[in-house]
């Protein structure tokens, strides 16, 4: 409505002005008859004047308008100055285009039909009238300003306020800035005055930069003398780089970018932004935008855009000679950026990427007092910041590295749960009835409820409760679980499953997911056409078959057990957990499995070398060894502290790995100490 508002004074101003003008001019005098439209007007006549100046006007080619002046109208304005006028109106217009129509001819002057279309204030039409006099029989232009807007009268011109906001800053719980908008220091090049080049890719090697960086700078196609960019310079290299500034062609500039402190350590989970394309500035015409603006393109820096970007405004105003505002033409409002705090922790977040290291995988650490994300780590990892910076030989890298940089294992990688489903497993036994804590399950080296027979993976163990199952990861026992659930049930494994978290997506606000699933026999009929056998529902009691979880969705769920409800995870400050369903067991039957957990990480539990046994005692959890396709298996551990008042839960996935004890196991013992600590 403001829009409209504006163009209808912006249109009865310049209406008014140019009927006045036109009949102050022209006396009175008749207008000529168009030529027919796509007619070639007669060479030299007012018609022909008119159109040719609409449509120089229309291309921006002032010289050729120029051209067009009467020879009075030049001596009074020389070409860099005429010039100057337009190039004033198009900056202060903020003008993205002019389109010019001749709407009538008359002996001594046209009137042409502008649409003058800007970057900031949206689009106006208005009418000037194009007075011609002929020095020597042939029509040629009177120019005067209001030739360019008929408000233009007086020594009056237009006058802009343009704000642009800058990026809102990115926080962690403890106010460390984990994306923010600041002046960085860069290196570039005047390659027109570089003395030696083979001398010099040398010395910027030595200096920290790549050779591909160094090559990529020298071979730009810009011209010789204007900047072009190697690199960024860190904090740490400042004084080496003032001493190369000596060298000739060297040049330290200082640039306004986005910055991400933790790089690597919080790639997926903050993101990074991207230069809007041409198809995007296009939509956002009107709004602000220009070549250069950037936009999130993934993580937080995609989801929270809106907030962090804010939006571009300014005012338009129509000023006298003495720059006093005769009329505020139009605006547009302004919205800053915003900061956008979050539940992350920087240290957290370093130590598991630390951990980590270079083995593919994810790790997910929750808060489960409150259901807060302090971090959530995808590996390998990428340095956001080439993104920013435009870093052609980088971004090549990353896109080229092994391992799928890129993808954010945390949220969108989907893996069998293998023993760390065990726990469901067992919560579904106990939930249905069928079983009580104080059973004993048959552990044997073998199992042969189903055919063919299942080797245990450890040997005989003996009768064991589901809380020893638990700590022994005893496969039988929960084969037996499953299979008795299938048969005295409807789908109650599946059921528990799904009041775990598992199959649909967490909920976390700001992160993208992935659902994973969950097969039962309604999926396996819809998607197979197939009935759901004794053999699927015994896979699913130890993790395996059809089922896909994410990082994420397991960090929750063992978040949410020690709670006693599913929630959603949150990773922005300004979100609350939302209860999504209690998990359906007796007080007596939570400690049983929380004993179990606890049991794991014991001196008689598959953990005990990475926490007991190496003087870790106040830790529970469980492993998982998943098989994949052919022979790789991905290993897993979820692991939490204190036992029994955790503060801190951690979900570790290696992509491959021969045991979750062993291998994931210390991962997430150490990224648990340190959220502990």
């Amino acid at each position: 409505m403001r829009a409209t508002f504006v163009a209808a004074v912006l249109l009865g101003l310049v209406v008014g002005g140019v009927i006045a003008g036109m009949r102050a001019f022209t006396g009175g005098s008749s207008a000529v008859e168009l030529a027919t439209p796509g007619a070639t007007p007669e060479p030299g006549s007012p018609e022909s004047v008119a159109r040719e100046w609409a449509a120089k006007w229309s291309a921006d080619d002032t010289a050729g308008l120029y051209a067009l002046l009467s020879p009075e109208s030049q001596r009074a304005l020389p070409l860099d100055k005429f010039v100057a006028a337009y190039d004033a109106f198009s900056r202060e217009t903020t003008q993205s285009a002019v389109a010019a129509t001749v709407a009538s001819v008359g002996e001594a002057e046209a009137t042409l039909s502008v649409r003058l279309s800007t970057a900031y204030f949206g689009d106006f039409e208005y009418t000037i009238a194009l007075p011609f006099t002929r020095p020597a029989g042939k029509p040629l232009v009177a120019w005067s300003p209001a030739v360019i807007h008929p408000a233009m009268v007086d020594g009056r011109f237009f006058k802009s306020d343009v704000q642009r906001p800058k990026r809102g800053t990115i926080f962690d719980r403890n106010g460390s800035a984990l994306a923010e908008t600041r002046d960085v220091r860069m290196l570039g090049l005047n390659r027109a005055v570089v003395v030696d080049r083979a001398v010099l890719t040398a010395q910027l090697v030595e200096f920290g930069f790549t050779k591909e960086q160094v090559d990529a700078a020298f071979d730009s196609k810009v011209a010789q003398n204007q900047r072009v960019t190697v690199g960024f310079v860190p904090d740490s290299k400042a004084e080496a780089a003032v001493a190369l500034i000596r060298v000739p062609g060297v040049l330290v500039f200082f640039e306004t970018q986005r910055v991400h402190p933790l790089g690597a350590s919080a790639a997926h989970v903050v993101g990074y932004t991207r230069e809007l394309n041409a198809d995007e500035l296009k939509q956002r015409k009107g709004q602000g935008y220009r070549i250069g603006d950037r936009v999130g393109a993934v993580g937080l820096e995609r989801t929270m855009d809106a907030v962090l970007a804010g939006k571009p405004g300014g005012e338009l105003r129509l000023v006298d000679a003495g720059g006093f505002t005769v009329e505020t033409v139009a605006t547009r409002e302004y919205v800053a950026g915003r900061n956008v705090t979050t539940t992350l922790d920087s240290r957290v977040l370093q130590v598991a990427a630390a951990r980590l290291g270079t083995r593919a995988g994810a790790a997910v650490v929750i808060d489960p007092a409150t259901n807060a994300i302090l971090a959530l780590n995808s590996s390998p990892a990428y340095d956001p910041d080439a993104f920013e910076r435009n870093d052609a030989a980088a971004l090549a890298a990353i896109t080229a590295a092994p391992g799928a940089p890129l993808t954010n294992r945390a949220t969108a990688g989907l893996y069998s749960a293998g023993s760390t489903f065990k726990l469901v497993t067992g919560a579904a036994g106990l939930s249905s009835g069928l079983y009580k804590t104080t059973d004993l399950i048959y552990c044997g080296a073998s199992w042969d409820g189903i055919d063919p027979p299942r080797a245990n993976w450890e040997g005989a163990q003996g009768p064991l409760t589901i809380a020893l199952g638990l700590m022994r990861s005893c496969n039988p026992v929960f084969y037996e679980i499953a299979l008795k659930l299938y048969n005295q049930t409807d789908g109650a494994l599946s059921k528990m499953a799904r009041a775990f978290g598992f199959g649909v997506e967490t909920g976390v606000v700001g992160l993208g997911e992935e659902a994973g699933l969950v097969p039962d026999a309604e999926w396996k009929r819809k998607t197979k056409n197939e009935a759901w056998f004794p053999g699927d529902e015994v896979n699913l009691g130890i993790g395996q078959g059809a089922l896909l979880i994410t990082p994420l969705q397991l960090a929750n769920a063992y978040s949410s057990f020690i709670f006693g409800s599913l929630r959603t995870p949150v990773v922005l400050s300004t979100e609350t957990a939302k209860d999504r369903g209690a998990i359906p067991l007796t007080s007596e039957q939570f400690a049983h499995l929380r004993q179990g957990l606890k049991l794991v990480t014991s001196a008689t539990g598959t953990a005990s070398a990475a926490f007991a046994n190496a003087g870790y005692t106040d830790f529970a959890g469980k492993s998982g060894t998943a098989e994949d396709v052919g022979a790789q298996q991905h290993v897993l551990f979820v692991a939490y502290r204190p036992a029994d008042a955790p503060r801190a839960v951690a979900a570790v996935v290696l992509d491959e790995g021969q045991s979750g004890s062993v291998e994931a196991g210390p991962i997430a013992r150490d990224i648990v100490l340190a959220a502990t600590r």
